[in-house]
C-alpha cells in the first residue's frame, strides 16, 4: 500500500481541483458542463487516493485508467466552457495545462505502478504544439465542439431557458465529454461504452433540436 503523501501527482490533482471549483462558483448551474466539471475533478483525486491504499496491481491499473479518464473530461469541460465564455482563452488554457501535467504524471504512474516498487515516473503524453491532450487532434472532438460553438450561438445566445434546450445542452456536453473520456481507457470495453454513449448523445441531440424547431423554442 502506498502513502499518499509520497505522490507528488495526488497534491497536483488537489490543486487543479480546488482551482476548477473556485472558477465554476459564479457559472450558470443550469449549463450542464458544471456539474461533470466538478465530479471529474473530484474523480481524479478519488481514484488516485483509493489506488495508493491497494495493493493489486491489476486493481491500481484500473483505477488509474478512471483518474486518466476522468482528467481529460475536464480539460474537455473547460473546452465546452470557454465557449460558453465562462472562462477566458489564457484562463482555460492555464487550467488545461495544469491537467495535462495531472495527467503525465498519472501516465508515468501507471507504468510505475505495473510493478510493485513504488517510484513515479514521467509519462509522454502530448507531443505536438498544437494540442495538449490525444482526444483534441480527433475529428469527432473538433466537430462536436464546432456543435456547441453553434449551439451557444443559437439564437443570440441561448439561456437555457426552455427544458428543450436544456437538453440539448445536457447531450451536447456528454457528446464532448465522452469522446474525450474514451480516450482515457485502456480497456477495450470501456472505450467502446463511453463511445457508444456518445453515439447516444448525438441522437438526442437531434431529437431534441426537432422537438425545439416543432415547438417554436
Amino acid at each position: 500500500m502506498f502513502s499518499l503523501d509520497k505522490l507528488k501527482v495526488y497534491d497536483k490533482a488537489l490543486a487543479s481541483a480546488a482551482s476548477l471549483a473556485q472558477h465554476s462558483q459564479s457559472w450558470d448551474k443550469r449549463h450542464a458542463v458544471t456539474d461533470p466539471l466538478l465530479r471529474a475533478s473530484e474523480s481524479v483525486v478519488l481514484n488516485l487516493a483509493e489506488g495508493a491504499r491497494l495493493r493489486s496491481v491489476a486493481k491500481r491499473q484500473h483505477l488509474l485508467d478512471y483518474a486518466i479518464g476522468s482528467a481529460l473530461e475536464c480539460a474537455a469541460c473547460l473546452d465546452i466552457a470557454h465557449i460558453k465564455e465562462f472562462l477566458c482563452q489564457n484562463e482555460a488554457l492555464e487550467e488545461k495545462r495544469s491537467l495535462c501535467e495531472v495527467a503525465k504524471m498519472m501516465v508515468g504512474l501507471k507504468k510505475a505502478w505495473s510493478v510493485e516498487a513504488f517510484h513515479e515516473e514521467p509519462g509522454r503524453y502530448g507531443k505536438s504544439a498544437e494540442w495538449l491532450f490525444p482526444h483534441e487532434r480527433l475529428d469527432a472532438y473538433r466537430l462536436s465542439l464546432e456543435f456547441m460553438r453553434w449551439f451557444q450561438g443559437l439564437l443570440g445566445a441561448p439561456k437555457l431557458s426552455t427544458r428543450q434546450l436544456r437538453q440539448v445542452d445536457h447531450a451536447g456536453t456528454s457528446l464532448v465529454l465522452n469522446i474525450a473520456g474514451a480516450n482515457g481507457r485502456y480497456v477495450s470495453g470501456e472505450r467502446r461504452n463511453l463511445f457508444e454513449i456518445a453515439e447516444s448523445a448525438v441522437v438526442r441531440v437531434g431529437t431534441y433540436l426537432e422537438l425545439c424547431t416543432r415547438t417554436d423554442k
